[in-house]
């Protein structure tokens, strides 16, 4: 086997020196600039907006606030049982003995439900196919040679050690334990909610989030039951969590933008490793903070609820086609992770839910479903009160959908399965035009999808194609990435 190695991604004669990476950029920046203000001087202009831009993109970038959750949740919406959680089942035998059937009904060839005839996928194999995957390195293809599994594997260090297995949804693991014994027996006395909410947001801040809000904690958006998928327990939040929760402080870490224009190759699941890392140490330092001022805590990351509705809740940002969060100015690019807590705010201190035009746009834009390998997720028009997708009208293929929210439905055994013979993908995020560097013409245009309609959505999703945004398997990123972190020269 040749082997391909650092070589491949760095060689002598295609370092530039800073100052030459600086002259191409800002060549490039500037070109880009000129064509994207007349595209977005138009959509500002026909929405007749005259304003300061500086103060102007702020405002929209702010969004619209809402009293209520903002999008239509049924009366009779239940919260999701975590013993359907897809990755609960994959990890716990004694559910895949109780229903057998949910391993048989997902065909490997028609990547839907099963035909007669057809070999079904096994999921908890596909898991643990997913657990090995870095054995599977190839060093003659880019992207997942062993420098990049090697990345892989180290950046998901800081989650497997501190919080194993979390972000498949085991509760009450190393910094996210349930314990509360080290809740110190004095409450600080805070002389309001204001304070309340400067010190946790500044907490958050030192502890490296780039974005937090506070929510009431709704326990619409909690898995109920609970189940450890390690010990096969099932668990009450009334009998077994340790409080009653009062508030949920939720917070965004960012991933690397060059990491994840390599989707869905192996480099992609680095800066996703990190991000669970980042996440596990804030949520747990958070659940920590908030003990010692005397409050009860418990920290969480993929276990515990659904992050993205507490992070709408929270304000951050909206739920989009692919199912994530989209924030402003990061767009799905993030990570999210949440603190239960028994400390109470003045209902006015409460962040409040936000639209940003997000979920408009993705009406009118299809490319993470047309980036999807797996097919997944839903090429729908418009969104909906459940999935659509072939077998979500039958039970036994479609166990594991919480129906009765007004959004776009994924069919998440297609992503399972390919995100487990890949060890990851990422390439929705790759793919959305809300994921873009920090360039100040983006945010502008950012910020005129608060209000533009259909066409001017669909114009700006051709123009993120055409400046060459959101391409995926693109080994091109895999090369300009692993260059990234090196700014000098050999002599």
């Amino acid at each position: 086997m040749n082997y391909i190695g650092l070589g491949q991604y760095l060689t002598k004669d295609e370092i530039m020196s800073e100052q030459e990476k600086q002259d191409v950029n800002e060549q490039s920046v500037d070109a880009q600039r000129r064509q994207l203000l007349k595209f977005s001087a138009g959509a500002v202009a026909g929405a007749g907006v005259v304003a300061g831009a500086g103060a102007w993109v702020k405002n929209r970038m702010d969004g619209i606030v809402h009293e209520a959750f903002p999008c239509e949740v049924s009366a009779d919406f239940k919260p999701m049982d975590q013993r359907n959680v897809n990755q609960t089942y994959c990890i716990s035998k004694a559910l895949q003995e109780k229903h057998p059937e949910r391993n048989l009904n997902f065909g490997k060839e028609s990547m839907g439900p099963i035909q007669p005839g057809e070999e079904p996928m096994h999921m908890g194999e596909a898991f643990q196919s997913y657990l090995t995957s870095s054995k599977r390195y190839d060093n003659n293809k880019i992207g997942y040679t062993q420098l990049d599994y090697a990345l892989y594997l180290a950046a998901w260090q800081g989650q497997n050690t501190m919080a194993p297995l979390s972000q498949a949804g085991v509760p009450s693991q190393g910094v996210l334990t349930w314990d509360q014994s080290d809740l110190h027996k004095h409450r600080y006395p805070f002389k309001d909610s204001v304070e309340k909410v400067s010190a946790i947001k500044t907490a958050a801040k030192t502890f490296g989030a780039v974005r937090v809000g506070i929510c009431r904690h709704d326990p619409r958006w909690d898995y109920n039951p609970l189940y450890n998928a390690l010990t096969e327990e099932t668990l009450s939040w009334e009998e077994d969590f340790p409080f009653k929760p009062k508030s949920v402080i939720v917070m965004l870490v960012d991933m690397d933008y060059l990491a994840v224009s390599c989707a869905p190759m192996i480099p992609q699941s680095s800066t996703a490793g990190v991000g669970y890392s980042r996440t596990a140490l804030m949520a747990g330092s958070m659940a920590m903070f908030i003990k010692k001022l005397g409050y009860k805590a418990v920290g969480a990351t993929n276990d515990l609820g659904n992050s993205v509705a507490y992070a709408i809740s929270a304000g951050l940002g909206e739920g989009s086609r692919n199912g994530a969060l989209v924030a402003p100015n990061l767009g799905p690019r993030v990570r999210i992770c949440k603190v239960y807590t028994d400390l109470e705010l003045d209902e006015v201190a409460y962040d409040k839910p936000r639209t940003f035009g997000i979920q408009e746009f993705c009406e009118n834009c299809k490319r993470c479903a047309e980036a999807c390998p797996s097919n997944a997720i839903s090429m729908d028009d418009k969104p909906s009160m459940g999935p659509t997708y072939p077998g979500a009208d039958d039970p036994e293929y479609a166990w594991e959908v919480n129906k009765g929210v007004r959004k776009f439905y994924s069919d998440p055994k297609k992503c399972l399965k390919f995100w487990s013979e890949n060890s990851d993908c990422g390439a929705c995020i790759a793919a959305c035009p809300w994921n873009k560097p920090d360039f100040w013409h983006h945010r502008l245009i950012d910020a005129s999808n608060t209000f533009t309609g259909g066409t001017v959505h669909g114009l700006m999703t051709k123009a993120d194609i055409l400046f060459g945004y959101g391409n995926v398997n693109d080994e091109e990123a895999v090369i300009k990435f692993w260059k990234s972190g090196f700014s000098g020269d050999f002599t």
